[in-house]
């Protein structure tokens, strides 16, 4: 992703536009001389602030983005690279989300430049929008019959399922994990509010249909989960949207992410860079001792993101 500091911050100029473009060219040819095969997604500019603050000059430097991102598109279809938009679809939300939350809206994006934790991870949802990332984490159906009850599994393993007085219980194994949202920050609830992301990134369903009761309470290995209506049961809740064994294992996934990110720039930017002059025969070694703590959080990471075998219990209300 190129275009944010490469305007200069200024109105549309010719002589600026035409460094960035030719640039970009040169960026993506030498890539594709020297990498044939290469998979390359070319991101159109992230966007600069313009809507929870007044614009700087007419149109806007976002405005000025937008233009550049036109090229990124361009060049994309010319040389066969996928292309993610991360400046529409945050904008819309950012409008929606200033409409609702001015204070907070400002937040998603404090300096006009480095989104927040709100506006990441509504730049991520247009990035695996891109990708074809999938929305469905796991969708169970369970359809309650006198006889035999249904059971239609996406992407999980029902197991056990038996209903017994008030109490209806499975196992579930999903293949993966929900998207790691702290829903508990009021900026990253704004922007799910004011965006699709759940609906796009984030959905682990739970439809039980033909309840003989008007309300049910849902427990997940003994954690309560909440108490849902006949009707919101019949029309499928989003467990990705609560709090569960799952999101509570997926941001213990997420902190071990964030943390073998961290080591890396770290040995990158503090280590390798202001030492890649150095002769000294104790610099392998160090890099080699960095790498193995780095190669230990990245197992650490797969170890914790391994599937779990999570046992549910639904209790029907009596009234």
């Amino acid at each position: 992703m190129l275009g944010m500091n490469d305007a200069s911050y200024q109105p549309f100029k010719d002589s600026v536009f035409e460094t960035y473009s030719k640039g970009y060219e040169h960026i993506v040819d030498s890539l594709k001389e020297n990498l044939p095969g290469l998979r390359l997604t070319l991101i159109r500019p992230s966007p600069f602030d313009d809507v929870t603050r007044e614009p700087q000059y007419e149109g806007g430097y976002n405005g000025v983005l937008v233009r550049y991102g036109d090229f990124v598109k361009e060049l994309a279809a010319k040389s066969g690279a996928d292309v993610a938009d991360l400046n529409a679809s945050v904008v819309a939300a950012t409008k929606r989300a200033f409409e609702s939350d001015p204070k907070n809206a400002e937040l998603l994006n404090k300096d006009r430049v480095h989104p927040g934790p709100g506006g990441q991870l509504l730049m991520a949802e247009a990035l695996l929008d891109a990708w074809s990332a999938p929305a469905v984490v796991s969708k169970v159906e369970i359809a309650l019959n006198n006889d035999e009850n249904d059971v239609i599994a996406t992407g999980t393993k029902v197991t056990g399922l038996k209903r017994k007085d008030d109490v209806l219980s499975w196992a579930q194994e999903d293949e993966s994990l929900p998207f790691p949202i702290d829903l508990n920050d009021p900026v990253v609830a704004l922007a799910v509010r004011s965006s699709d992301v759940l609906q796009r990134l984030d959905q682990e369903i739970l439809k039980v249909t033909k309840l003989d009761a008007a309300e049910a309470t849902l427990a997940i290995d003994g954690k309560e989960v909440g108490t849902f209506s006949k009707a919101q049961l019949e029309e499928g809740i989003n467990l990705a949207a609560l709090d569960t064994p799952m999101s509570e294992q997926a941001a213990k996934v997420h902190k071990l992410t964030l943390k073998h990110n961290n080591m890396h720039f770290f040995r990158w930017r503090n280590v390798e860079v202001p030492l890649q002059k150095e002769t000294s025969s104790h610099k392998a070694e160090v890099f080699k001792a960095l790498d193995a703590m780095e190669q230990e959080v990245i197992d650490q990471q797969r170890e914790a993101a391994q599937p779990k075998l999570r046992r549910y219990e639904l209790r029907s209300k009596k009234s």
